[in-house]
Parts: structure tokens; C-alpha cells; sequence
């Protein structure tokens, strides 16, 4: 197996074992509920490890606070 294929076969399971999908709620280290709204772990187009995402807060009545971004925790 190439480096580059074994490279690949590790990023792709990071991806899958990752909490951060589109659509999601999950906790920011911060201790707030955030719903994840953008981003991708995976760069689409190159397949490299971008995991850089944008989330609103979610806030005590269901609502969504401002959006906010950064990369992945």
C-alpha cells in the first residue's frame, strides 16, 4: 500500500468516527450546545483534512444565536 493510500484510509475513517457533521448539535469545549451548520472534515474537492466548520449556539428556547466558526474539536 502507498503512503498516499494509507494516508487516505486513515483520513476517511477520522471522518467517519468524527461528531461533526452538518446538521448536528453537539457540546463546543466552551460548554455550550452549538448546532453545527457548514464545514466538512474532509475537503471535498482534495480530500484533505479541513475540519474547519461554522455553528450557531443554541440557545435555551431553541433558537439559534449568531453564526460563529472555526476549526473542529
Amino acid at each position: 500500500m502507498s503512503l498516499y493510500a494509507l494516508a487516505r484510509e486513515i483520513n476517511n475513517e477520522l471522518a467517519r468516527e468524527s461528531s461533526m457533521r452538518v446538521g448536528a448539535t453537539v457540546k463546543h469545549p466552551d460548554g455550550r450546545k452549538v448546532k453545527i451548520i457548514e464545514g466538512c472534515f474532509l475537503d471535498p474537492v482534495y480530500g484533505r483534512v479541513s475540519n474547519f466548520w461554522y455553528w450557531c449556539e443554541v440557545k435555551a428556547d431553541g433558537t439559534l444565536g449568531k453564526k460563529e466558526c472555526g476549526y473542529g474539536w
